[in-house]
């Protein structure tokens, strides 16, 4: 075998302060996960009862995963990971208090997208909060991994909600009719997606604060 220069004896490694590479860029390599009313939390196990509850609930038993059918506790917990990249606990910033789950599923690398779902508590449904807890997730998402679309299946009462946002929040990319039965007739399955080059713009609209975050991290 071929000795290289550096194998040869009285041989010198390169000096590295002679290459002409960039300087190195500032970052914290912190991701921003507190807003103004609610802030992301990894789950830990004593995060459990308040996700088992949180699922079962009357108001969400149809809207969530399960749609209408009703899991142990124990079943809950065993696909509480299934096809999850990341997700966090929602949680108020001035209470504590914990008001939902966003979650990161389906993830696929070869072509660059994530699922995107969120469920909260009834009474925080409506509230601004959701919209900031969305919010600081894509952004988690889009600077965390190289997905260029973030998809959303909403199914169609839950639809009603978003509708507003069509073409300035999200694009609608496809609708299964009369996909799902439930209450007495069939519903439509709405396919949304988020992409990554027009996030920056709607992330100034719909949430300044963290647009203008110190300590975000900016291409």
């Amino acid at each position: 075998m071929t000795n290289t220069a550096l194998d040869e004896p009285g041989s010198q490694a390169p000096d590295l302060h002679l290459i002409e590479a960039p300087a190195p860029r500032g970052a914290d390599a912190v991701p921003v996960l507190e807003g103004r009313h609610v802030r992301l939390k990894p789950l830990d196990a004593g995060d459990y009862p308040f996700l088992i509850a949180l699922q079962a609930a009357p108001e969400n038993l149809i809207r969530w995963r399960y749609r209408g059918t009703t899991p142990s506790p124990e079943q809950i917990l065993q696909t509480l990971w299934q096809g999850v990249l990341a997700q966090f606990l929602i949680v108020r910033t001035d209470t504590n208090e914990p008001v939902g789950l966003v979650v990161g599923y389906n993830a696929e690398f070869r072509h660059n997208y994530i699922y995107l779902a969120m469920i909260v508590t009834p009474d925080c449904e409506l509230r601004g909060w959701t919209f900031e807890a969305n919010a600081l997730f894509i952004t988690y998402l889009f600077e965390t991994f190289a997905f260029q679309k973030i998809y959303l299946d909403v199914i169609e009462f839950n639809y009603r909600k978003l509708a507003s946002g069509a073409g300035t929040l999200f694009h609608v990319e496809g609708c299964l009719i009369d996909h799902e039965y439930h209450l007495g007739r069939r519903w439509h399955l709405y396919t949304l997606a988020i992409y990554r080059h027009e996030w920056p713009q709607i992330l100034e609209r719909v949430a300044p604060d963290l647009a203008a975050h110190p300590s975000r991290h900016r291409a």
